[in-house]
C-alpha cells in the first residue's frame, strides 16, 4: 500500500559557516526541502511506494522542485502546479549549541494555497497511511484543506501520521496553533514529535511529564526524537528509550525527517488491526531503525537530498 505525504515543498538556504547561526552566517547553500517533501523523498529513497500532495509555484524554483519529486520516484499525481504565486524559501543554520535555526519567506507561497476542489477526487483507497504536519498548518486555505483530508481519512479508517515540526518564528497565535495541534494530536494514529516540540506544545521541561499531558488516544503511537540521546516510544502508559548512534556530525537538518521517514516505512503495510496491536518491543525495533536512518542524515549536508537509501542504512556503522 502507499503513503501520502502532504504538506510545504520549498527550498532551504542552509548555512556554510559552522555552528554560527543565522545572524553571523555568511554563505548559504541552496537545497531543496520542507518537512512533508523530505519525508516523501526520505520514504521513496527507502523504497517505500509515496505520493506528494501540495501545490507547487511554476517559478523557476518550483518547477526545479516538480522535476525533483519525479526524479526521486515520488509520485506527482497529487503535486498540483499554480501559475502566479511563488516558492517559499527558508534559511536554516546550526547554532552554537548545534541546534537548528530557521527564517522563513512565504508570501504568496503556491503550498499555502491548497483548496478542498484540490482533493476533491482523491483516490483513498490507493492509501494506507496519510501523513501531515508542519508550517503548511499556519496559513489558509492549505491548513482547512490538511485538517478536513486528516478526518477524511479517519472516517474511512485508514492510519494517519503527524507531525507538527514546530517553526515558532511563523506562528501568528500562540494560543490557536496549540489549540489545532492538541486537536490532531487526540485523533491521530502516528505521533512523532521533537522534544522541543514536546515541551513547547505542553510547556513543561521534562519529557516524561510533557507526555503524560498529552491527549493521545488509546493504541496510538509517540516518538519522541532526542537528538544526540536517540529517540523513545510511549504506547499505553509504556515509555522506552532508544539510544542513538554516534556519529562525526556535519549538520542536524532533515535528521527529524529521516527518522519520520523510517518509522513509516516499517509501519507502512500493517493493517489498522496489526497496527493497534503491534507490540512495544516492535516499536524499539523501528524506532532504532529510524534512528540509523536520521544518524545517515547527519553525516551528510542535510535536507532531502541527505535522505538515506536502504542499503545506506542496512551498512550503516557508528563510529
Amino acid at each position: 500500500m502507499a503513503i501520502l505525504c502532504a504538506g510545504e515543498i520549498l527550498f532551504d538556504f542552509i548555512s556554510k559557516s559552522p555552528n554560527k547561526g543565522l545572524g553571523e552566517s555568511e554563505f548559504f547553500e541552496k537545497r531543496p526541502g520542507g518537512s512533508p517533501f523530505n519525508v516523501a523523498v526520505g520514504l521513496a529513497k527507502l523504497g517505500a511506494d509515496v505520493s506528494f500532495l501540495t501545490k507547487i509555484s511554476q517559478d523557476q524554483f518550483g518547477k526545479f522542485l516538480f522535476k525533483y519529486l519525479k526524479e526521486n520516484g515520488v509520485n506527482t499525481d497529487y503535486s498540483f502546479t499554480a501559475e502566479g504565486l511563488k516558492t517559499c524559501l527558508a534559511f536554516a543554520a546550526v547554532d552554537a549549541q548545534g541546534k537548528a535555526e530557521y527564517e522563513f519567506y512565504r508570501d504568496n507561497a503556491a503550498d499555502t494555497r491548497l483548496e478542498l476542489k484540490d482533493i476533491a477526487n482523491l483516490q483513498y483507497e490507493k492509501f494506507n497511511i496519510f501523513h501531515f504536519g508542519s508550517i503548511a498548518l499556519i496559513d489558509e486555505p492549505t491548513s482547512s484543506t490538511l485538517t478536513k483530508l486528516f478526518d477524511n481519512f479517519i472516517s474511512r479508517g485508514l492510519l494517519t501520521s503527524f507531525d507538527p515540526n514546530v517553526r515558532k518564528s511563523l506562528l501568528k497565535n500562540r494560543k490557536s496553533y496549540n489549540n489545532l495541534v492538541e486537536s490532531i494530536i487526540k485523533k491521530v494514529d502516528i505521533l512523532k514529535m521533537s522534544d522541543d516540540d514536546l515541551f513547547y506544545i505542553t510547556e513543561k521541561k521534562e519529557v516524561e511529564e510533557a507526555i503524560s499531558i498529552l491527549s493521545i488516544k488509546e493504541s496510538s503511537i509517540l516518538f519522541v526524537t532526542l537528538g544526540s540521546e536517540g529517540s523513545l516510544v510511549y504506547k499505553d502508559g509504556i515509555i522506552e528509550r532508544v539510544p542513538g548512534y554516534k556519529v562525526k556530525v556535519v549538520e542536524t537538518v532533515g535528521c527529524g525527517d529521516s527518522f519520520m521517514a523510517g518509522i513509516l516505512y516499517k509501519l507502512r503495510d500493517l493493517s489498522k488491526e496489526d497496527f493497534y496491536s503491534i507490540s512495544v518491543e516492535e516499536l524499539v525495533d523501528y524506532a532504532n531503525f529510524a534512528n540509523k536512518c536520521a544518524a545517515v542524515v547527519a553525516t551528510k549536508q542535510g535536507a532531502a537530498n541527505a535522505m538515506p537509501t536502504l542499503s545506506e542504512v542496512r551498512q550503516f556503522e557508528f563510529l
